[in-house]
């Protein structure tokens, strides 16, 4: 198989092997498949045919909290994250809008408080984390 020209699909389907190789840290098809349970020749068969492994490549992924479409198509994500410097902009930036709504008078009750305002904004804070771990699957 590796002495052959590959057509433009069954390359991308050795390129998807090769990423998980290098992922599963094996050097090789056979290695590969006694790694992860596959049946013999199944990297090599799969190639020849061109059929793109989508079960593997998403239990794959699932199991080593990879993007699958990095797999598919090696494309490297950037996940934003909520820390630091960009954590305290957004945080203060609920923390004020919250604020804006209670002089509104559309948060009711005794929310008013710095901490309890703090506390609404902790809660926003969490969906907006859960949200980009969510988009950046998605990608």
């Amino acid at each position: 198989m590796f002495n052959q020209t590959l057509s433009t699909e069954q390359q991308h389907v050795s390129d998807i092997f090769k990423r998980i190789c290098t992922l599963c840290k094996v050097q090789n098809y056979a290695e590969l498949e006694r790694h992860l349970s596959l049946t013999s020749g199944f990297c090599e068969q799969s190639i020849e045919v061109a059929a793109v492994p989508y079960e593997l490549i998403d239990n794959v992924a699932k199991a080593s909290e990879v993007s699958f479409d990095s797999l598919l198509n090696g494309s490297e994500q950037t996940t934003v994250t909520l820390d630091g410097a960009l954590l305290q902009a957004v945080s203060n930036g609920i923390i004020k809008s919250i604020k804006k709504l209670s002089m509104a008078g559309l948060i009711k009750g005794d929310n008013h408080t710095h901490e309890a305002l703090s506390q609404l904004a902790d809660i926003q804070l969490k969906q907006i984390k859960n949200e980009l771990k969510i988009q950046s699957q998605v990608k």
